[in-house]
């Protein structure tokens, strides 16, 4: 700890920001706000999935995410052990850590979501969150400041090579089960995306309720297919209005996607995970899992 007072003070304002700021806005998904308890909530992988199609890849181990409820706990606890005066290098170490490995969890997540062509925005509070916790760590840690802000960088780095680690073996999973979940299964809807994406702008409600989780073929000229550096694929279908329909597809098809230009006329399979309206963008974006290109 610190002991000087205006260090003190700074890490007891540090600590009641921690609090605060968990609570607050993060992240905006197409217009969802995503505060920092909403993955204490079980919020943040629940609209993850049901408007984006990404979920939790191991959703048997959901309830560990009851553990960061610990961040403004103990953050609490570390003001009230420098009221009294008491040694708070192990409270503020482990709240320190849980809100830095959270804020790198939101970031990253945030990203992939972007790769399946998802507007998001990191808003204000998760920088004030990285930032009380870096003082948190730095003030009421170890006496020794250069291991304290070692920890740091150790808890940021090891968290980031976690979710890549994490992220790579989900999407082998899934990029594995995909022609034994879509491709070789009977589709439920077949039709056009313009006639599907014009479905959805009528009755968002209603074209939900009918299509979420149900497997539908889709044909149509391609708007745009693209391949991010970790090798997945996306090929999308958009309207005049702006308002688009994207697939995931499989990484043993991505030479096919990398074959795709814009006006091809193709046919794909997938698992819809819903449509959504951005009020941002005025513009509704349909989202689908698993999928499979079925004839180019």
């Amino acid at each position: 700890m610190n002991n000087t007072q205006a260090g003190k003070w700074t890490g007891v304002a540090a600590a009641l920001v921690l609090a605060v700021s968990f609570f607050l806005p993060w992240v905006s998904w197409e217009g969802n706000i995503i505060t920092g308890s909403d993955i204490a909530l079980g919020n943040f992988f629940r609209i993850a999935d049901e408007k984006f199609g990404l979920a939790n890849p191991y959703p048997q181990f959901d309830f560990v995410f009851n553990a960061f409820w610990l961040t403004p706990v103990l953050a609490v606890v570390v003001i009230v052990l420098v009221l009294m005066k008491k040694k708070t290098m192990w409270p503020a170490l482990a709240a320190g850590a849980l809100s830095l490995s959270l804020v790198i969890v939101y970031f990253l997540f945030s990203g992939k979501l972007a790769e399946l062509g998802v507007s998001k925005s990191v808003l204000p509070w998760l920088y004030v969150q990285a930032f009380a916790a870096t003082l948190l760590i730095i003030f009421f840690g170890s006496k020794n400041l250069l291991v304290n802000a070692g920890f740091a960088v150790l808890v940021t780095a090891g968290t980031w090579f976690g979710f890549g680690v994490v992220s790579k073996q989900a999407e082998d999973k899934m990029m594995g089960e995909t022609h034994v979940s879509t491709g070789s299964l009977k589709e439920d809807y077949s039709l056009a995306a313009f006639d599907l994406i014009k479905e959805f702008l009528a009755n968002d409600t209603a074209a939900n309720k009918k299509y979420t989780e149900k497997i539908l073929q889709v044909s149509g000229p391609v708007s745009e297919s693209a391949v991010a550096a970790d090798s997945t694929g996306t090929v999308s279908f958009a309207d005049s209005t702006g308002s688009y329909a994207i697939f995931s597809i499989d990484k043993e098809q991505m030479e096919k996607v990398k074959s795709i230009k814009k006006g091809d006329v193709i046919i794909v399979k997938g698992v819809c995970s819903g449509g959504m309206f951005s009020d941002i963008l005025g513009t509704t974006s349909i989202t689908f899992k698993r999928s499979t290109i079925i004839s180019k």
